[in-house]
């Protein structure tokens, strides 16, 4: 099934993301990377929207991951008991969805310096 494929290439990123988050490289460094540090983190965690975004903009890149989730109990033919599956497999996908982002997020914010990061996207 297309769907196994498509879980399997994106547990696969993840993992590289996370396995590639530990690695030093002094080449990362001058891109604003510079390994899990907590004084990073901290600087990280106030907001600092720039050129017009505000908490929703942000939020409407979340937003789609947890609504294509409901998409999946259009798919409900083949379940045994969907009176059961579809509430349980949808709050649960929505629950890994929101833990991969949060997760992703919180070390990203460990990781790099925002300023950098924001300095290298605008001289582009």
């Amino acid at each position: 099934k297309a769907q196994l494929v498509l879980l399997v290439i994106l547990i696969a990123a993840i993992f590289n993301y996370v396995i590639g988050s530990f690695i030093p490289m002094e080449s990362k460094e001058s891109k604003g990377f510079f390994g899990y540090k907590g004084e990073i983190m901290m600087e990280n965690m106030g907001p600092d929207f720039r050129d017009g975004e505000t908490f929703f903009s942000v939020f409407a890149i979340f937003f789609p991951a947890a609504t294509g989730i409901l998409a999946g109990a259009n798919i409900s033919g083949d379940l045994a008991d969907p009176q059961l599956a579809i509430p349980r497999g949808t709050l649960l996908a929505i629950l890994i969805t929101t833990i991969v982002y949060l997760g992703i997020a919180f070390s990203t914010g460990m990781l790099l310096f925002h300023c950098t990061v924001y300095l290298q996207v605008t001289d582009e």
